[in-house]
């Protein structure tokens, strides 16, 4: 229901009562005026000797006929205004009236409107959350679409398979250099050095697992990496001598490595140039006791083969870990190590 007339504001009223005030006040101004008109006329009539015996002065004859006349006209005005002030009181009256005919018909409108959004909720939060599940299921369905034209494009360029030795992937046990390649760009990710800061900061934050039952820290940056960590209280029940036993332990969740720029490194083209920071790198590890782990996305694979053979012509082992798109490289005591080739 729509109310196409709107509410005076209370405003509106205290103007027409002031404007009644003022017109009141002129009354009474134009009653007294008149009065005073009146008993001068009357003065000058007793204060004239000649018109105390008869003899009336023309002069003041016609100044009293000028004040009656002025007299009349006044209250004639006087008349005029009370009038319009009494049409202003009954214009004020029905406005008055009519704005509480249209208070009630608002009070009965938001009653049924009230009325209808309360049936209209339960329907409207279900439609709603079919929405969100709808776009969320969109959202998944596009990035897989990404992922499959992403890979279609890479086996199109793919012109031929090279086939190189040691196939049978090993679990890494030794040591391990970590590097990102996304959007065609290589980069040292320090994840040795954060994961010793990590283990270092550990026992100094255990103590606020005490008030709550899980924390986030975050460690850095080191070399355009943050090292964003979650410990949590967790229980573990033993059978003793005396019976069951429940303990609390403080153990790490998982850790994410936070990128402080989308792209970090240098080229993956010109990282395998002689005088580059990545082939400086390299040369600084010991092929026999390093292993290579490459974290790489979807938009770079024909890269990383590339990466994986110069790698290889220098006697270097390279384990693949590949990532969806946008997500960061983390870690877990559930996750698995890396396979060398």
């Amino acid at each position: 229901m729509k109310i196409k007339r709107r509410l005076r504001r209370d405003d509106n009223d205290s103007g027409l009562d002031s404007f009644l005030d003022i017109v009141a006040n002129l009354v009474g101004i134009l009653v007294i005026l008149v009065m005073v008109i009146g008993v001068r006329a009357q003065d000058a009539l007793v204060d004239d000797p000649d018109n105390a015996i008869g003899k009336p002065n023309p002069e003041e004859i016609k100044k009293a006929d000028q004040l009656q006349a002025a007299t009349q006209d006044l209250t004639s005005n006087v008349r005029e205004i009370e009038q319009r002030a009494d049409q202003i009181k009954d214009l004020v009256d029905r406005r008055q009236s009519e704005r509480h005919q249209l208070k009630v018909l608002l009070t009965a409108a938001k009653r049924e409107l009230d009325t209808r959004s309360s049936k209209l909720d339960s329907e409207s939060q279900s439609r709603i959350k079919l929405q969100s599940e709808a776009v969320s299921l969109a959202t998944a369905l596009d990035a897989i679409h990404q992922q499959r034209d992403s890979l279609e494009n890479e086996q199109e360029k793919t012109i031929e398979l090279e086939h190189l030795p040691t196939p049978l992937a090993k679990t890494v046990f030794g040591g391990e250099e970590h590097f990102q390649l996304k959007d065609g760009y290589l980069t040292h990710v320090p994840l040795n050095i954060l994961t010793d800061q990590l283990k270092a900061e550990v026992p100094n934050k255990i103590w606020k697992l005490k008030q709550v039952p899980e924390i986030t820290e975050t460690i850095g940056p080191m070399q355009g990496f943050h090292l964003r960590y979650t410990m949590h209280r967790k229980n573990y029940a033993s059978i003793s001598k005396a019976g069951p036993v429940v303990r609390q332990v403080a153990e790490l969740k998982e850790f994410v490595l936070v990128p402080m720029s989308s792209r970090l490194g240098e080229p993956a083209d010109k990282a395998l140039l002689p005088d580059s920071q990545f082939t400086q790198l390299i040369e600084s590890f010991n092929p026999s006791r390093t292993v290579i782990t490459v974290w790489t996305y979807p938009d770079s694979f024909g890269k990383f083969r590339e990466l994986k053979r110069w790698l290889y012509e220098r006697g270097f082992a390279c384990a693949a870990r590949p990532l969806p798109a946008d997500q960061p490289i983390s870690g877990s005591p559930r996750g698995s190590r890396s396979a060398a080739q």
